[in-house]
């Protein structure tokens, strides 16, 4: 049962990402970073370190996409640090809408600020405009969408031990 709900995990951040991508690729933006919002979702419920887990394994999945990262590695990073934050939020009970915007709003704040000091260091142009807007996007979805993904990480539990 634990392999298959980490298939489950799997599967839910490419399919985050393929989204983000097919949108990308439509060039609807700003789009809601759903990888973080998945990430901050099992980091609230599972702990710091599960956040840094699932924000390394999904920042993997973001480097290795097309259009990748350059240089390799740094989503993995970015995400991975984003977890560790979300996940020292944790707490026992239900996740209240403001307090999980919050702690995605920082989670996102940690990923853009990653992704614009790696376009500064490389004088790439930075859209500071597009990049708040993405970052409020993600606060919001998170929001709406991590009390479901925990939701159903509790019900997994409950499957599993009740």
């Amino acid at each position: 049962m634990p392999a298959l709900a980490a298939l489950g995990r799997g599967l839910a951040l490419v399919a985050a990402v393929v989204l983000a991508v097919a949108l990308g690729a439509r060039h609807v933006a700003p789009v809601p970073d759903l990888v973080l919002v998945l990430v901050v979702g099992w980091a609230l419920f599972r702990g710091p370190w599960a956040g840094a887990v699932a924000g390394l394994a999904g920042g993997w999945v973001l480097d290795l996409v097309p259009p990748g990262a350059e240089p390799l590695g740094a989503h993995a990073l970015a995400y991975a640090a984003a977890g560790l934050l979300a996940g020292r939020f944790r707490h026992a009970g239900p996740v209240a809408a403001p307090r999980v915007a919050l702690v995605t709003l920082a989670a996102a704040c940690v990923v853009a600020g990653v992704d614009v000091v790696r376009a500064l260091a490389v004088s790439a142009p930075v859209d500071l405009t597009g990049t708040a807007l993405r970052v409020l996007l993600t606060a919001t979805a998170g929001a709406l969408v991590v009390p479901v993904v925990v939701g159903a990480e509790r019900a997994l539990l409950r499957r599993r031990f009740g």
